[in-house]
């Protein structure tokens, strides 16, 4: 650090995370050093450490966890949400290659919202389809859909065929292949949580992370046939929308 610069301690700091992501010294996604480490390696003071980051953060060079930690940012995958496209596409963008695993598919008891959702009679058997999408290997996006019976069961055997066949896919991806159900419309609302014990075990991430939770209902001919929470990683996803304006007298 150059104290004889007239440049403030801090902004030269930033200049130092910005060079050691650069380089690679800190890989994207990669933990930082405490910042009682930072003061040492540096040899400045919390406060200039602390100012640092919170620049770092706002110019979307670092990405901070409460309670976890300062991590190297990445450049988030960016889904645009007037137009769909298939999960590996929305990756190939970035240049990752996608894949998706079946963690689990089951018939179960609906819960409460479930039966509403859906329209089923409370407590009604429906099948319940967990995902797994990956973008070069890692976890980035957990899916636990549920559907009526007999929609289910063609979504069920459609996603363990795509596994086998190592496509690539989301459930959106799946209705395209079937000759069955063909849905027509898709209500979602968006909503900021963070990870749980169970959630950071599936998306191989510390307790406490920023997730993104898209809640999905998928309709086809007026009949809800599936009910999806999505779960996206905070630091790997994020939304956009391109809006006209009312014209202004």
């Amino acid at each position: 650090m150059d104290r004889g610069s007239g440049r403030p301690l801090y902004a030269q700091l930033v200049a130092d995370f910005r060079e050691k992501i650069r380089t690679g010294e800190w890989p994207p996604g990669g933990q930082l050093p405490s910042e009682r480490e930072l003061c040492t390696l540096f040899a400045v003071s919390r406060i200039t450490v602390r100012r640092a980051i919170e620049i770092g953060e706002r110019e979307g060079l670092l990405h901070r966890v409460h309670g976890v930690g300062t991590f190297a940012a990445r450049a988030p995958m960016e889904q645009a949400l007037d137009r769909l496209h298939s999960f590996e596409q929305t990756l190939a963008q970035r240049g990752l290659v996608a894949s998706t695993s079946v963690h689990a598919a089951t018939v179960t008891v609906s819960d409460l919202a479930q039966s509403s959702v859906l329209r089923l009679d409370p407590a009604a058997p429906v099948t319940n389809l967990q995902l797994i999408g990956r973008g070069d290997d890692e976890p980035i996006v957990f899916y636990d859909s549920y559907f009526p019976p007999d929609v289910g069961e063609e979504m069920t055997a459609a996603a363990r065929r795509a596994h086998e066949a190592g496509t690539p896919f989301s459930t959106l991806d799946l209705y395209r292949d079937q000759a069955g159900t063909r849905p027509d419309r898709l209500e979602q609302a968006f909503e900021a949580i963070v990870a749980d014990r169970r959630l950071a075990g599936l998306l191989s991430i510390p307790e406490g992370w920023p997730i993104l939770q898209v809640t999905s209902v998928i309709s086809s001919a007026g009949r809800p046939v599936e009910y999806r929470i999505a779960c996206y990683r905070g630091d790997r996803y994020r939304f956009a929308v391109d809006r006209s304006l009312p014209a202004f007298s």
